[in-house]
């Protein structure tokens, strides 16, 4: 009997992360799709890099000069693309520290 709670105690945990896992990559893929859709459509597509701090989800959308980093924020891209994470976390979530914006050159 002690067996068989113990295995469905192991089996649950592991479902657990099992779900955990699969919601990140989804959540994941759907952010990916707002990125292209924001910056999809201009000359040279940033690279959008996923990560965490603390347990927090972070982004770093990598341009590849100054110029073009330069153009979307001022067409506000930037902002727009920083709204779409907001939607997706509660309100404890701070996007201007989750979200970094750079560029390659120097």
């Amino acid at each position: 009997m002690w067996l068989k709670i113990i295995v469905g105690f192991f089996l649950a945990i592991a479902g657990l992360f099992i779900y955990g896992y699969l919601k990140q990559k989804y959540i994941q893929s759907r952010q990916n799709e707002d990125f292209l859709k924001i910056f999809g459509d201009y000359n040279s597509l940033p690279t959008l890099e996923f990560g965490s701090s603390y347990s927090w989800s972070t982004f770093k959308v990598i341009f590849q000069n100054k110029t073009d980093l330069d153009f979307a924020t001022k067409n506000k891209l930037t902002d727009d693309f920083k709204n779409c994470i907001k939607s997706y976390y509660g309100p404890k979530f701070d996007v201007d520290l989750a979200v970094n914006f750079m560029h390659t050159d120097s």
